[in-house]
């Protein structure tokens, strides 16, 4: 009987259990990325995301999703996809350029603005699958591109990006988070096959002229503005008809 309750235990804090190692991979990432260590730091920011994802697919699949749950994702996603993309940007280029403390209330901007994009989600209906439209970018999404930028710089051996750059990018991210705009998760995804060949297409012809990372990168960020496109179209046709 004890053995079964126990059973009982893992089977119901299990979607939260990997909340929490979501979370401890995020403050690994600080600690790493204040270090020096940029790539492992990148990767535990990566390793935050499938956990991110596995802990909300399980919770729905064992129909385990509850407010503590919720409230627990969203503290775990403002350490492992706000702050520590922030301070690896901040740490990596620190190192590389001698960083002036002048661009840090653009990277405030985006903490905050992932802040907000959290308490917004916490107020809506729970997501149905994993695939489903957002309001917004949401954080996970934002902390992905800040560690696929980094990491594109980091693989160039003949070019590295100027601090304008990430500025540009991460106040890009913050509007994004805060608008309401609708995405799908991820951004992306499209269930066409045509659409599927086309990024195989593009994606093998970055890849032969750049690394994995930039590949990835341009993809996603085409997938955003692509979508963000389609939007501004469909409201400017509604708006004339």
């Amino acid at each position: 009987m004890p053995d079964r309750k126990w059973q009982q235990n893992i089977h119901t804090n299990l979607p939260n259990s990997i909340t929490f190692l979501s979370l401890g991979s995020g403050l690994i990432s600080i600690v790493l990325s204040t270090g020096g260590l940029i790539v492992p730091a990148a990767a535990c920011i990566f390793f935050s995301i499938f956990l991110d994802y596995l802990d909300g697919f399980l919770a729905r699949k064992l129909n385990l999703s509850s407010g503590f749950g919720k409230e627990l994702d969203s503290l775990a996603d403002i350490v492992s996809f706000g702050v520590a993309p922030i301070l690896l940007v901040w740490n990596y280029l620190a190192v590389g350029t001698g960083l002036s403390y002048w661009v840090l209330p653009v990277f405030v901007l985006q903490l905050f603005a992932g802040a907000y994009r959290l308490a917004r989600f916490n107020l809506q209906q729970p997501k149905r699958g994993s695939f489903d439209e957002t309001l917004g970018l949401t954080i996970t999404q934002s902390g992905m591109v800040i560690a696929l930028a980094v990491l594109s710089d980091l693989s160039s051996e003949t070019y590295t990006l100027p601090i304008w750059t990430y500025l540009l990018l991460s106040v890009f991210l913050s509007y994004l988070m805060v608008s309401k705009l609708v995405f799908p998760s991820p951004s992306w995804y499209a269930p066409t096959k045509r659409s599927y060949l086309i990024y195989l297409f593009l994606g093998a012809i970055l890849a032969y002229f750049s690394s994995i990372f930039t590949t990835l990168l341009v993809i996603y960020l085409g997938g955003l503005t692509f979508s963000i496109g389609r939007q501004i179209y469909l409201f400017s046709i509604r708006s004339h008809i």
